[in-house]
């Protein structure tokens, strides 16, 4: 499960809050060391990310929380809309590869029988994946210091002050 830290930067309708993300450290969130070592992406002024979370825990506005989020989400919805389809189209391929003799006579009809299994695959993929993302929300599962607690946000820049722009000498160290 990935874990992310963030302020809570609304309240939303349904239990949920607007969380507010910003990476700490150089590289991409979440990917490894050795996608971070071939692609350049440095923290700048406007690296961070809005998500809405399930408040699990009735964190208020301002509150820096924990949120996590399920990493096996991702790969249950690339099956999904992948899979699906996928066998969709090989219920199609299979029988009309049959009834047309190799596709070498009615081609209309052996077009017809592929696609129909096919977008049907589609159809099924896309009312799973939306039953099935839906309960892979990030959640706030912790406060990890309230407003009050915390001085006001620091509006200075990650990056060196000789650097000129954020990706002009990514300097990752692999």
């Amino acid at each position: 499960m990935a874990d992310y830290e963030g302020i809570v930067a609304s309240q939303k309708e349904a239990g949920k809050a607007e969380v507010l993300i910003r990476p700490s450290a150089e590289g991409i969130p979440g990917a490894s060391e050795d996608i971070n070592c071939r692609v350049c992406h440095c923290l700048a002024q406007g690296s961070q990310v809005t998500i809405d979370a399930l408040n699990a825990v009735g964190a208020q506005v301002g509150d820096w929380v924990l949120v996590r989020r399920d990493s096996t989400a991702l790969l249950r919805n690339a099956m999904v809309l992948i899979g699906i389809p996928l066998l969709g189209g090989l219920m199609g391929v299979v029988p009309a590869y049959f009834l047309t003799m190799g596709f070498s006579t009615r081609l209309a009809i052996g077009t017809l029988i592929a696609a129909l299994p096919l977008l049907a695959g589609m159809g099924i993929a896309a009312v799973t994946f939306r039953r099935i993302s839906s309960a892979a929300e990030p959640v706030i599962v912790r406060v990890l210091k309230r407003a009050s607690e915390m001085p006001l946000l620091s509006t200075q820049c990650s990056l060196p002050s000789n650097q000129s722009s954020p990706c002009d000498h990514c300097n990752i160290s692999c």
